[in-house]
């Protein structure tokens, strides 16, 4: 039996600057939008709140979100927390997994040729930069592709287990 759980946390300093950025700029938003004529400056407010929920969905989902990547035995498990509630993402068989590659590598096409995908999860704070992985997952008849951004020593155990399950 293997156990092996690896905990990514985004920095909070930076999540706490967002926070405020994005309140200054709402706040200088709406001040402007008081001096426009009352029409214009309707169609601004919907626009600023649309904006607001765009930016609070980015900021939840990128910024304060931590996930927690579990393997047992022959399972990978991927879990999202956001506060205090912790969600299951995704549960895999590590036998399903074509392949993991370091982001870099797939990006410069040193690792195995892109593969058409039907669809791409995102199981990480971020989205480039080194220390991202992305997975190829057979679900059924398709190919699904993940990003994950676990330390190097859960890669490590990952592809010890899809080698023993390929054997």
């Amino acid at each position: 039996m293997v156990r092996c759980s690896v905990n990514v946390e985004p920095s909070k300093k930076r999540a706490a600057l967002y926070v405020l950025g994005i309140f200054l700029g709402i706040n200088a938003l709406i001040y402007i939008s008081n001096k426009l004529p009352p029409l214009y400056g309707g169609l601004v407010s919907i626009g600023i709140i649309i904006g607001a929920g765009v930016l609070t969905s980015y900021l939840i989902n990128r910024k304060l979100a931590e996930y927690t990547y579990t393997l047992i035995d022959n399972e990978l498990m991927i879990f999202k927390r956001i506060g205090s509630r912790e969600k299951l993402m995704m549960k895999m068989k590590v036998s399903d997994i074509e392949s993991i590659v370091p982001l870099e590598e797939e990006d410069r096409g040193t690792g195995e040729k892109k593969q058409k995908v039907k669809r791409t999860y995102t199981y990480s704070c971020r989205l480039r930069g080194e220390g991202l992985y992305v997975g190829i997952l057979r679900d059924g008849k398709h190919r699904v592709r993940f990003m994950i951004e676990p330390e190097k020593s859960f890669v490590d155990a990952l592809q010890k287990s899809m080698n023993q399950t390929q054997k």
